[in-house]
């Protein structure tokens, strides 16, 4: 007799399959839930369901987007370069120059959540035809996330399909 599908684990929430294109959306007992764009539809999208016999390997592990990481520093040492220049060149501005303290300190806020902030998690499942479906999750998303991936981490475990 057959199990019934349980859900495992959701991945991307129906409110963000429009930012979440070509990823995997979900994880049952029995199937792995792809977000697949579909471009002439009313959607954008299809959830295709593949199953989990089809499944050779889930791989998981801790990525850094390196260019975001880059992005956040050159911001970063843009806006020291900037805090040097006005302290040095401070007595030459025209009188009447605008300063907009509140804008570099927000792009300074913003610099240190990029630069320092980056880590993600990464799913891929390898299928049998050879394909590679993926999920990452958003930079800023790994704690939030962290609860979820150690589920599908501990399902693949449990149904032989971790590797490491």
């Amino acid at each position: 007799m057959a199990e019934k599908e349980q859900s495992v684990a959701t991945l991307v929430f129906p409110n963000e399959y429009l930012r979440q294109l070509n990823s995997i959306a979900g994880l049952t007992t029995q199937h792995v839930i792809y977000l697949k764009r579909k471009f002439v539809s009313k959607e954008g999208y299809e959830l295709v369901r593949y199953p989990l016999s089809d499944c050779v390997s889930i791989e998981y592990r801790e990525d850094l987007p390196v260019f975001k990481i880059a992005a956040g520093w050159l911001l970063l040492a843009l806006l020291a370069f900037t805090v040097v220049m006005l302290a040095i060149y401070w007595g030459d501005l025209q009188p009447g120059t605008h300063i907009k303290i509140g804008a570099l300190c927000l792009a300074a806020i913003w610099g240190v959540k990029v630069a320092f902030g980056g880590r993600r998690h990464r799913i891929e499942i390898s299928l049998k035809d050879g394909s590679t479906l993926t999920w990452k999750s958003r930079a800023g998303e790994r704690e939030l996330m962290a609860p979820t991936v150690e589920k599908v981490v501990e399902f693949s475990r449990s149904a032989g399909l971790l590797h490491a």
